[in-house]
C-alpha cells in the first residue's frame, strides 16, 4: 500500500516538475541576431486590442524599411516591407517594442518585438522616423 501511494507522489511530482520547466522555457526568447545587427528573428503582433498571438518572423533591415519573412498561416499577414514608426515604452525591461506600419497600406500597424540587449536595436532605433 505505502509503496503505490509512493509511486503516485513520484509520479505527480515528476509532471509537476516537467511542466514548470516547460512554462519556464517557453517564457525564454529565442533570437537570432547577424554581426551587424541587419538580420535578425523577433516576434510580431498584430496592433489589434483583439489580438494576442505573437508570431516569429526573420527581418532584413534594407537602408530605410524592414523586410519580413514569416511561415505558416499565422505570419502570411506580416510578410512584405514595413516600416518603423516609433519605439513604444513598456514595463517590461527585456523587451523592446516597436510599431511598424506596412509601406502598402498605412492602416496596417503591427507591434515588433526583440530582446533589449540585442544588436539589432541600434539598427532599429537608426530607423525610427
Amino acid at each position: 500500500m505505502s509503496s503505490n501511494l509512493l509511486n503516485l507522489i513520484s509520479t505527480l511530482a515528476f509532471f509537476a516538475v516537467g511542466i514548470a520547466l516547460l512554462k519556464w522555457i517557453n517564457r525564454l526568447e529565442p533570437q537570432w541576431v547577424s554581426r551587424d545587427g541587419t538580420r535578425f528573428s523577433a516576434r510580431m503582433m498584430a496592433d489589434d486590442p483583439g489580438s494576442t498571438k505573437w508570431v516569429d518572423v526573420r527581418v532584413t533591415i534594407d537602408e530605410t524599411r524592414l523586410i519580413i519573412h514569416a511561415r505558416g498561416r499565422n505570419g502570411r499577414s506580416f510578410r512584405g516591407r514595413w516600416k518603423v514608426n516609433y519605439f513604444t515604452e513598456t514595463t517590461d525591461l527585456k523587451r523592446r517594442h516597436y510599431v511598424v506600419v506596412n509601406e502598402i497600406d498605412a492602416e496596417d500597424r503591427a507591434i515588433l518585438r526583440v530582446p533589449a540587449t540585442s544588436k539589432c536595436v541600434a539598427a532599429l532605433d537608426a530607423l525610427i522616423n
